[in-house]
């Protein structure tokens, strides 16, 4: 299992490598000229000239790509087109504020959306499991930036009770979060139910009950610790989608993540800032789907069992073949 991990974190730097070199070729497909949009109205040619070898735009493609590479590796990820200062310095900040925003959405998300899914499955087809599954439906449908609007019309314009912008106090994430999470909640716990009806309708399941076991024992013991590893994959991948997938609620909100600096970069075709902020959040999906395989072995022990077999398999092998 330890040497699956390393392999894994090994493959990062690479993973993240091409990423950065299909996003910068990818750019540089555009016609768009960054020196001429550093420049002022009025220039000369010696201005132009000298402004393009400041942030090595002089140079060909490949080479702009490798010094990129190299301001990447300290730390640096090169100079802003648009402030021209250090995009580490506008960049690295924002994380934390995006993270927060991903991580409260996801615990509310899983304290909400797990206990109503395993409901939904208990009461199959009941009263409560057409409701929540309407209503799931329903909040899925809305999209995030016009449910953020009439938040804001509703909380802030007409009844002052919640701030529509910024970071100011604790009462400004509300409104964010809430937002954030209703369409997410709606495919969770849809999700959840899912999973739970497959371990349900198990064998093992029937036995235990047939057995006399207590219904939540069955529940709970049985069903949804075998429903845990599809749930540990969704709620994975949901909180990184999350961290790249705020782009619209942090532009709504004026929320300083990195998503609002990444539309930001996109409206000035600030490229250095476009990279560092993919490299980030392909860093984060790519650290959520690691500690995903990490939290698997631990919850499954087939998982286990099976890098255990592989260890045994090699080790006969290896004395039979000492023996001949």
């Amino acid at each position: 299992m330890a040497k699956y991990i390393i392999k894994r974190i090994l493959m990062v730097p690479v993973l993240l490598l091409l990423i950065a070199m299909f996003v910068f070729f990818l750019l540089n497909l555009s016609e768009a000229d960054p020196v001429l949009m550093m420049m002022p109205a009025e220039y000369s040619q010696e201005d132009y000239d000298e402004m393009a070898e400041r942030f090595g735009l002089d140079k060909p493609k490949p080479v702009q790509f490798v010094n990129w590479v190299k301001s990447a590796v300290t730390g640096e990820f090169g100079t802003s087109y648009k402030s021209k200062a250090a995009v580490s310095d506008e960049v690295l900040y924002r994380i934390p504020v995006s993270l927060k925003l991903a991580g409260v959405t996801t615990l509310l998300m899983i304290l909400i959306g797990v206990p109503m899914g395993v409901m939904c499955a208990v009461k199959q087809y009941s009263v409560y499991d057409n409701i929540v599954n309407i209503a799931a439906k329903f909040m899925g449908s809305i999209p995030g930036f016009w449910l953020g609007l009439m938040l804001i019309l509703v909380f802030s314009v007409n009844l002052h009770w919640l701030p529509s912008f910024g970071m100011k106090s604790w009462k400004s994430w509300i409104l964010p979060v809430f937002t954030f999470l209703l369409p997410y909640l709606a495919n969770y716990l849809r999700q959840v139910r899912s999973a739970m009806l497959d371990c349900i309708r198990q064998d093992y399941v029937r036995t235990s009950r047939s057995k006399g076991q207590k219904e939540s024992v069955v529940i709970f013991r049985d069903a949804l610790k075998n429903a845990l590893l599809p749930i540990i994959t969704l709620t994975g991948g949901t909180f990184a989608s999350m961290i790249g997938g705020a782009v619209m609620i942090e532009q709504v909100f004026a929320f300083p993540g990195i998503g609002y600096k990444v539309l930001e970069g996109i409206n000035n075709r600030d490229m250095p800032v476009i990279l560092a902020c993919t490299i980030i959040l392909a860093l984060f999906t790519i650290g959520a789907q690691l500690i995903i395989d990490i939290l698997y072995a631990v919850v499954d022990p087939r998982i286990r069992s099976s890098f255990a077999g592989k260890k045994k398999v090699k080790k006969e092998i290896s004395t039979a073949g000492g023996t001949n």
